[in-house]
């Protein structure tokens, strides 16, 4: 029994050693099959990275762009060829306004392509056996690949080009100011069609050395534009000040009567001046103030007058009346024109009657009838005065002037009266108590040497031309007349 156990135990043991012996085996062969895997992947990834870097040697990496254009596995010499065609074939077509297109050729401007090695310069950058690194890195690439142009010939052809012919072409023409008759308003800018030769021949020649293939002439603002656009500040700001200066409402009254002011006369009184702004001409202005000072004045001309005796004489010279002081007129008016705010100008008077039409008398007046050597003095209508008078000598040549009506020029008292000779020596030297001027050296006063007054005694012992009145009479009237007030003689 005891060696039967013992057989067993030694069986077991036999059958433990040759599990052991065959596991171990099993791993000697299985690292014999890796250690073969391992070295077959070895030589096939040696034998691809060889032959990818191999291939490269000459080529251009996958991606690779030079001047924009895809190059990718190509040679250099490839490349060369391409460019060099291309240059052989080169044109430009140069697209003008109106659909209008021309083209210069390469043949014309004798383009060549030089070579100036920038390709291979390239492709040395790229290491053909770093291929793992680099192909997976940036691959663009600009290079001169320069064309080569003959610069007169390039000229000859600009000069050619049907465009840039004299004549042809429209010209632009700039904004502009235009009356429609009722304001000033801008007549907007025209483009034209004319080249500015110099921009042109530049951007074709840009065009060229850039071996483009078509130029936009507009695009590259090679147009002649108008210098002056609708926009334009000064322009606006000078049509609005026009506006503001022409279409103003102006008018000149004088004593009721208005003088409308069109849109016509503001345009024709207006001037630039050398700054290019605008105003009003004064020198075109005064002449129609005077116009109508001419029209309106009422100083010196025919009137009638109704006498104290009923009858009307016909009244054709002296200085009273209504007379327009033209300066300040003018002065005036130009205030309100070149403000451009509008309104009614009153004219300005140099000189006033009592009131404005009719003989320009309101009542109050000395009246002198020489026929009937007699002075009337009227207030308000109402005669304060009827006094006989001696007036001046017709026989000795110093008749009082009549036939008119003159204002008052002053009154003093007392007075001198002093006469002078032609050689200005004096005459005389007669004093008096009031003095009364109305036409030069001729007026109204007293005269303490004269007794009698009226009818004849005028033609013979007449004074110089002066009135001589008696003392209660010419007190009267220098205590109640005016300066300006009429002296009517007739």
């Amino acid at each position: 029994m005891l060696k039967k156990t013992d057989n067993k135990k030694e069986k077991l043991k036999a059958l433990k050693k040759a599990e052991k012996n065959m596991k171990k085996r099993k791993n000697q062969t299985a690292k014999k099959i890796a250690i073969g895997i391992g070295i077959t992947a070895v030589v096939l990834l040696a034998a691809g990275y060889g032959a990818v870097g191999y291939y490269y040697q000459d080529k251009f990496y996958p991606g690779t762009k030079i001047n924009g254009n895809d190059c990718s596995g190509m040679q250099v010499q490839e490349i060369k060829d391409i460019i060099k065609k291309g240059a052989e074939e080169y044109s430009l077509t140069i697209q003008e306004k109106d659909n209008k297109t021309e083209v210069i050729t390469g043949e014309s401007i004798k383009v060549t392509y030089q070579d100036d090695k920038s390709l291979e310069k390239v492709k040395e950058k790229q290491n053909s056996w770093l291929w793992p690194i680099q192909i997976f890195q940036d691959q663009e690439y600009q290079v001169n690949a320069e064309n080569f142009y003959d610069s007169e010939s390039l000229t000859a052809a600009v000069n050619q080009l049907q465009c840039l012919q004299e004549g042809a072409g429209t010209p632009s023409q700039d904004a502009k100011l235009e009356d429609n008759g009722t304001a000033y308003v801008i007549t907007p800018e025209v483009y034209g069609t004319q080249l500015d030769k110099e921009k042109t021949t530049a951007a074709i020649q840009k065009a060229v050395e850039e071996r483009k293939t078509e130029l936009s002439l507009e695009e590259s603002d090679c147009y002649i534009k108008p210098a002056v656009l609708q926009s334009d500040e000064k322009l606006n700001q000078e049509m609005n000040h026009l506006n503001k200066l022409t279409g103003a409402q102006v008018s000149v009254n004088f004593q009721g009567t208005q003088e409308q002011i069109s849109r016509d006369m503001l345009k024709s009184w207006l001037k630039q001046g050398e700054d290019g702004t605008y105003s009003f001409d004064e020198s075109v202005v005064k002449p129609v103030v005077i116009g109508w000072s001419e029209k309106y004045n009422t100083y010196g001309k025919p009137r009638d007058f109704q006498t104290s005796g009923g009858y009307t004489v016909h009244l054709t010279t002296g200085d009273y009346g209504w007379r327009v002081w033209q300066d300040k007129t003018t002065e005036a008016l130009m205030q309100v024109l070149n403000a451009g705010t509008g309104g009614v100008v009153e004219a300005v008077w140099l000189q006033q009657g009592q009131k404005y039409g009719g003989n320009d008398m309101n009542g109050t007046y000395v009246e002198i009838s020489i026929s009937e050597q007699r002075m009337w003095f009227y207030k308000n209508g109402t005669c304060l005065v009827d006094t006989p008078v001696v007036t001046g000598n017709p026989n000795k040549g110093n008749g009082t002037p009549a036939g008119g009506v003159w204002r008052l020029k002053d009154k003093k008292s007392p007075s001198v009266l002093v006469g002078r000779r032609p050689d200005g020596s004096i005459e005389y030297e007669t004093p008096v108590t009031y003095w009364m001027p109305f036409n030069g050296g001729i007026g109204i006063h007293d005269l303490s040497k004269r007794s009698s007054y009226g009818g004849d005694i005028y033609l013979y012992n007449g004074s110089h031309g002066c009135i001589n009145t008696p003392m209660d009479a010419v007190r009267t009237i220098y205590e109640n007349i005016v300066v300006n007030n009429p002296v009517v003689v007739y």
